[in-house]
C-alpha cells in the first residue's frame, strides 16, 4: 500500500464537505441527495477515518446502513472503491 496516497485519501475523506461529496457523487454518476450527503458527513465527522483500517470502514458503512439507509451505504462503498485503486 502506498503510504503517501493513503495519507492523501485519508485527508480527503476527513475533510469532505457536503458539497464535495455531492460533487464526487455527480462525477461518478451516483444519485445522492443533499440531505443524504449531510447525514453521511455527520457520521464521518464522528471519528478520524483511516481508509486502511478495514474494521473502521466496515463499522462506518454499517452505521450508514442503519442510520441513513442501505442505498446511501452502498453509494459510499462505491465511492471508497474508486479511491481504493490508489492505495
Amino acid at each position: 500500500m502506498n503510504v503517501i496516497m493513503q495519507q492523501l485519501v485519508n485527508n480527503k475523506v476527513n475533510s469532505l464537505t457536503t458539497k464535495d461529496l455531492l460533487d464526487l457523487a455527480t462525477q461518478y454518476n451516483i444519485q445522492l441527495t443533499a440531505n443524504q450527503a449531510e447525514k453521511v458527513i455527520a457520521i464521518l465527522r464522528t471519528e478520524q477515518i483511516d481508509v486502511a483500517n478495514q474494521a473502521q470502514v466496515h463499522r462506518i458503512i454499517h452505521r450508514l446502513q442503519t442510520e441513513v439507509d442501505p442505498y446511501v451505504s452502498s453509494v459510499i462503498q462505491q465511492l471508497l472503491q474508486q479511491f481504493s485503486q490508489y492505495l
